[in-house]
Parts: C-alpha cells; sequence; structure tokens
C-alpha cells in the first residue's frame, strides 16, 4: 500500500510543478507586455509633450529684396520679411523693429590706398578691408518702425504666435534716393520667448545713428530671471542702388 501511495502523489507533485514553472512563466510575459505599453506610452508622452516643453525657443528671420520701380533717381524697393519657429517649443513674439539705413561708398583716386591689405593684420574681434573704397560707417536712417505685440505692452495690440514649423510672412516698400546712397542695408531685429512663459514688457529706444531698438522694461542687474525669459534674432541684409 505505501508503494500505490508513493505512486498515486508522483504525478501530483510533477503537475504541481508544470503549474509553477507555466505560472511564472505567464507572469513574466505579462509583465514584459506591461513594461513594454509603458514604455511606448511614456516615449510617446516624452516625445510629444515634456521634450519640447524643455526645448529653448528659435526664431529664424529671412528678408527678400527686389526692385519694385524707380523714378528719376528714386528707386522702390519691396522687403518681404519671413519669421519662421525653427524650434520645437511654441513661441510668443514680443517685438520686433525695422531699420533701413542708407550707405556710402567713397572711392579714392589711384585704385586704393597703399597696404589696403598688409600681411600684419591688427588684433580686433573683426576685420573689414576693402581697396579702393570705403563705406560709411553708420549710414542714414532711411525709415525706421517698431511693433509691440500683446504681451509686451500694456497698450492695445494684436497677438503673435508661432507654432513649430509655422511661419508668418511681412511686406514693406522702402524708397530710396540712389543721388545720395550707393546701397541700403535692411535691418530686422525679433524679440521672442516662449509661448508658456509669462511675456516680457518691452520698450522702445533710439540705438546708434538714431536706429530704433527694444529693451526689457525691468531693470535687467535688478530682475535678471525676467531678461533671461527674453531671446532675440537680429538679422541685415543689403541692396545696392546702381
Amino acid at each position: 500500500m505505501g508503494d500505490e501511495g508513493k505512486a498515486s502523489s508522483a504525478p501530483k507533485e510533477a503537475a504541481k510543478g508544470r503549474f509553477s514553472v507555466e505560472t511564472v512563466s505567464s507572469l513574466t510575459q505579462t509583465l514584459a507586455i506591461v513594461g513594454a505599453g509603458a514604455w511606448a506610452v511614456y516615449t510617446f508622452i516624452y516625445e510629444a509633450r515634456i521634450k519640447p516643453s524643455l526645448a529653448p525657443p528659435a526664431v529664424s528671420v529671412t528678408t527678400n529684396l527686389v526692385k519694385a520701380g524707380e523714378r528719376g533717381d528714386r528707386v522702390a524697393i519691396r522687403s518681404t520679411v519671413t519669421r519662421t519657429n525653427v524650434g520645437q517649443t511654441g513661441v510668443r513674439i514680443l517685438g520686433l523693429t525695422y531699420n533701413v539705413v542708407g550707405i556710402k561708398a567713397r572711392f579714392e583716386e589711384g585704385g586704393g590706398r597703399a597696404g589696403a591689405f598688409a600681411d600684419t593684420l591688427p588684433k580686433a574681434s573683426m576685420v573689414e578691408q576693402a581697396r579702393g573704397y570705403t563705406l560709411s560707417e553708420a549710414g542714414d536712417v532711411i525709415l525706421r518702425q517698431g511693433l509691440l505685440f500683446a504681451g509686451a505692452t500694456d497698450l492695445p495690440s494684436a497677438p503673435s504666435d508661432l507654432n513649430p514649423g509655422e511661419a508668418v510672412s511681412r511686406d514693406l516698400i522702402v524708397y530710396a534716393d540712389r543721388s545720395q546712397f550707393d546701397s541700403i542695408r535692411f535691418k530686422v531685429s525679433l524679440a521672442y520667448g516662449k509661448s508658456t512663459d509669462e511675456a516680457v514688457p518691452l520698450r522702445f529706444e533710439t540705438g546708434p545713428g538714431a536706429e530704433i531698438a527694444m529693451a526689457p522694461e525691468a531693470d535687467c542687474r535688478a530682475e535678471p530671471e525676467i531678461c533671461r525669459r527674453l531671446k532675440t534674432t537680429d538679422f541685415a541684409t543689403e541692396f545696392s542702388l546702381w
């Protein structure tokens, strides 16, 4: 009878062992599937929400200048300025300025100054040398425009937000006298911040050569955290009047 008892208990032990292995295997597979799904959800949320929210704002500016017409020595130039959100987060444009400066070229007799391109260069952060002519340093401001958008001013103003990849263009006609200038320099400055951040109030001020510029209302030395939210992009291009 003892042997029969042992024989009947053997299948039960084997079945219990198989049950235990199958249970652990099934549980392991289930946990692996749940973990993979959770990781996929986290990756999606990170890529779609978390990563863009941590990215800094980035805006590029391009300007296209073409002759729109002429009357005598006066030339009409059409400027198309395009601002594009090239970052991964939404951008709030706070303000922009346009400064159009007339440039004069002064030509020298004899084809150039002696030593215009000397072998020894000066110790400086920038070198600009030309043989036979010089350009006016500051130039004369022909036109200046400034615009503060909603958030940068308490006065009535429209908002200007850009989603990632979104672009906005603005046309402007400039008139220049080629009897007075040889070329014009078109300068664009943008001030912006992340659309999720609190806007930084701005004001206009006069820069070098009577150009218009933007500056924070806050004192950046006393309140540096406010000024750190403000980003700027500057762009300049030239157009010959010849």
